[in-house]
């Protein structure tokens, strides 16, 4: 009877051996081999003939094999356990030699008859591989962060430093102990916090990516132009988890513009001078006109006052017209001293009709001079543009004064048309025409390069720098033949708006 009811345990124990994925391999007290099954056969390589009744040292690869008898003694002398009921990661040995990783746990048995121990053995091989793999993919993106040329952040979603790479501290100036205390918005100059907040809460709210433009500050107070590029990273479960950023360092780059805007003022500047240099004898004469009135005035005031000749009527009347006449004068004056200063670039909010009444001022009595006409056609209530006064008035007399030369040169045309108007919503344009023989295509082709001249005595700079002044306004200067068959200039410009502060004529 005793017999008849072990053989259902002996039937479920081979059953559970061939069953099972992982190898199982049960040893008896002094450590040899008693049952062998299917997946430790294809794990380690030998056949189960092989194995049983073999100490089970031999799937064991030195030092664990010469230790493994005096383990087992151990054990069982003291009952100190290093794997027994426990489990951990060590190394089996394959019938070939090789070496490998496996997870192993061992558990104690009696059957009332006979004891042992079983151990359950899992290849973890491919997970080590896979383990490794990541490791190592890990230890090349940290490479890649802390070794990257440009400065990287790693936050948390609301702008927490987390992390950052050499880069960004050798540009902040920073410890990275110290910038790990931070938020980047209190690296921002106090300007640009908001924009950066902004761009953040974008991000917070789904947004991939965002990039701006700000300036960050050192703990000595140096400046640094950065675009900032941020994006959110993902958890396993697609929620946002943390922002990464690239600080691109633009302070060479913003330097270089600014140098770059400076010699563009000066050629501006000396393109300015140039052109009064050639206006000089036609600005003398409208200067000398009101001053030759005035001493007009004044002496014949003088002579009524020495015959004892005065009335209170006439004589208020004599210094009404010397006082307008200083007026005219003086208009001129200030719109000379206007294009010739060299000035710091002022952008103010600017009424188009006045700025080209002023132009005017300087040239109409040179195109008189030369006996050319003047049409000036101005439409009321333009919107004010935003813009440096003095270089749209150098921009607008260069364009006035080639339009004359153009009809001088080739005795075709008389009259000079100046045009203002409202091409499209948001946009004030301003149109120089004249009645001349047009460009050549080939001609027209080149005109805004520089150095690209016709006249024997140009240096190709004027509508070079016209240009660059328009580019710099967001606006362009285009050119067009009109229904004159003649040249028109057209200078667009953007509108803004107009509770802006307004900029007035000869103060520009």
């Amino acid at each position: 009877m005793k017999a008849h009811s072990q053989e259902p345990a002996v039937d479920q124990l081979g059953a559970l051996l061939r069953a099972a994925v992982d190898a199982i391999i049960l040893i008896d007290r002094s450590g040899i081999v008693t049952q062998f099954n299917a997946a430790a056969e294809r794990i380690f390589g030998y056949s189960r003939e092989e194995v049983i009744g073999r100490n089970v040292s031999m799937l064991m690869p030195n030092p664990y094999r010469d230790e493994h008898d005096r383990y087992l003694e151990r054990y069982q002398q003291t009952g100190q356990a290093h794997i027994i009921g426990i489990g951990r990661e060590v190394i089996a040995g394959r019938k070939d030699g090789t070496v490998f990783p496996i997870e192993l746990s061992v558990g104690e048995f009696f059957d009332g008859v006979n004891s042992g121990y079983v151990g359950i053995i899992r290849d973890i091989t491919q997970r080590k591989q896979q383990e490794e793999q990541l490791r190592q993919s890990s230890e090349e993106l940290r490479l890649i962060f802390d070794n990257a040329p440009t400065a990287m952040t790693i936050t948390d979603l609301e702008g927490q430093v987390l992390n950052v790479n050499r880069s960004a501290c050798e540009l902040l100036r920073y410890e990275p102990e110290e910038l790990l205390r931070l938020r980047l918005v209190d690296l921002v100059h106090e300007e640009d916090r908001a924009e950066l907040e902004r761009q953040f809460g974008r991000l917070r709210e789904g947004e991939e990516t965002c990039q701006c433009e700000v300036r960050y500050v050192s703990p000595t107070a140096e400046v640094v132009h950065a675009a900032h590029h941020a994006a959110v990273v993902h958890d396993e479960n697609g929620e946002p988890l943390m922002l990464i950023s690239e600080i691109v360092d633009r302070s060479a780059l913003y330097e270089a513009n600014r140098e770059a805007e400076e010699l563009q003022r000066q050629l501006a500047h000396v393109g300015r001078i140039g052109t009064l240099g050639e206006m000089v004898s036609g600005i003398a004469h409208e200067v000398n006109q009101p001053l030759a009135a005035i001493a007009s005035y004044a002496s014949a005031c003088r002579r009524m006052m020495l015959a004892n000749q005065t009335n209170p009527g006439e004589t208020l009347s004599i210094l009404e017209k010397i006082a307008r006449q200083a007026e005219r004068a003086g208009q001129v004056i200030r719109g000379l001293r206007s294009l010739a200063k060299r000035s710091e670039r002022q952008r103010q909010a600017i009424e188009p009709n006045q700025l080209v009444r002023d132009v005017i001022r300087l040239v109409e009595f040179e195109l008189r001079g030369d006996g050319f006409q003047l049409e000036l056609s101005l439409e009321p209530e333009l919107p004010l543009f935003m813009g440096d006064g003095v270089q749209i008035q150098q921009v607008i007399l260069n364009l006035i004064r080639n339009a004359i030369e153009a009809m001088a040169d080739s005795g075709e045309g008389d009259t000079v048309s100046i045009e203002t108007l409202v091409p499209e919503a948001d946009w004030i344009e301003v149109r120089v025409s004249d009645r001349g023989p047009g460009l050549p295509v080939e001609v027209a082709q080149r005109l805004f390069e520089p150095f690209f001249t016709t006249k024997p005595q140009g240096m190709g700079l004027g509508l070079s720098i016209c240009k660059s002044i328009a580019s710099a306004h967001g606006g362009e200067l285009s050119y067009f033949v009109n229904e004159h068959h003649g040249a028109t200039f057209a200078l667009r410009l953007p509108a803004c708006d107009s509770s802006e502060e307004t900029i007035e004529g000869d103060g520009a």
